[in-house]
């Protein structure tokens, strides 16, 4: 390793450029590997940590040999960047952002331009906040640098069943969701298809499918699985007397909601928009399943967040229908984005075979096939 800088229709196009030969392995092999993320021209992005303990972002290009680790804290994409900055860096993702936790804050470095919130997500914020969920305050905002309040508790993720109680105060506070007075963009049915496939077609271009899924059919059975949950999606469509869209948090999870036993904070308030409730609580939902099958919740756990779930679609403004859609596109997604995460391999051939075979009852299987193994990256 060496330090340095650094539509449908095109599905199997994507998939002849680049077809790079045991890429799971070599990013398996790369030391202190965490994550890693599809990047541009075929590379891959990721993290991991070096003798030292210290978090460093690297970048794999297949056709330019092995992986290259950027130097620590530095990056020319992320000017504001620095080991000078203090705390903790926590996240850096080669070229796109960066995060440093401090005593009091967070500190978020982007790309010059893309740090200061708008004033919709401001509002956004006030509105969440409004529903009864503490939300960081910001505390500077330039061009390239947020720092945010450190809220306190840990994940709903991490918590697993000690966090039931954060879930029922979610639930709480989502009934008392409302659209914001300001205009947000508006994420359509249409979006999120076009999201999903853009994530089947970065698996398929990267040829990882197959290593990460242990499953030589599994490539064409999700294609033809990402097809009817994009059909589904833009079947009920805005356009077609669906449900009313309303704020929305576009990437909610368990790792997004954290709880210390009075206070429900969420955080991550970066792709605020106008969308179907079906979005949040379909996504909370396969994230829930993904909880249970790594064993981060006990089955009777999963069940309880499992009912607060359908309870809060029932009484919410959104459909069976609709939420099975988004529910649908939420799991498929976790396929592809997991693909690329070489620690994915203890669990992803579990869920792609379910996700395949019960898309709509997978909670009911997770019982009986439940991994208490914890590897999430």
């Amino acid at each position: 390793m060496q330090d340095g800088a650094d539509g449908r229709g095109a599905q199997d196009t994507a998939a002849q450029e680049h077809r790079p030969s045991g890429l799971l392995s070599t990013l398996s092999a790369t030391p202190g590997i965490l994550r890693a993320w599809p990047a541009k021209s075929g590379r891959i992005s990721f993290e991991c940590r070096d003798q030292e303990g210290r978090l460093r972002a690297g970048i794999l290009d297949p056709r330019q040999g092995g992986p290259r680790l950027l130097p620590y804290a530095g990056d020319p994409a992320l000017p504001a960047l620095s080991p000078d900055l203090g705390g903790r860096l926590v996240v850096h993702r080669a070229g796109r952002r960066a995060v440093v936790l401090a005593e009091d804050r967070v500190t978020k470095l982007t790309r010059p331009g893309r740090a200061r919130p708008s004033p919709a997500s401001l509002e956004a914020f006030e509105a969440f906040a409004g529903m009864g969920l503490r939300v960081p305050r910001i505390l500077r905002a330039d061009e390239d640098r947020i720092d945010l309040e450190l809220v306190p508790g840990r994940s709903l993720g991490e918590l697993g069943d000690a966090g039931i109680a954060g879930w029922q105060r979610l639930a709480q506070a989502w009934e008392r969701l409302r659209p914001p007075s300001t205009a947000l963009p508006l994420h359509s049915p249409a979006h999120e298809a076009r999201v999903l496939h853009q994530w089947y077609e970065r698996a398929t271009s990267y040829g990882i499918l197959e290593e990460a899924t242990q499953d030589p059919h599994a490539v064409p059975a999700l294609g033809r699985a990402v097809e009817a949950a994009c059909a589904e999606l833009e079947a009920g469509g805005l356009d077609s007397g669906g449900p009313v869209p309303t704020l929305c948090h576009r990437d909610l999870h368990d790792g997004q909601l954290l709880w210390d036993g009075q206070d429900l904070s969420l955080i991550d308030l970066d792709t605020p928009a106008l969308a179907e409730a079906g979005l949040d609580l379909g996504n909370l939902m396969a994230h829930a399943e993904l909880m249970a099958l790594q064993g981060r919740v006990s089955p009777q756990g999963h069940n309880r967040i499992q009912g607060l779930l359908e309870d809060l679609a029932a009484a919410g403004p959104t459909t069976g229908a609709r939420l099975r859609a988004y529910h649908r596109g939420a799991q498929l997604r976790l396929i592809f984005v997991h693909a690329f995460r070489p620690g994915a391999r203890a669990w992803l051939p579990r869920w792609t075979s379910m996700c395949l075979a019960a898309p709509s009852s997978i909670h009911h299987i997770i019982d009986d096939t439940t991994d208490r193994s914890t590897s999430c990256v």
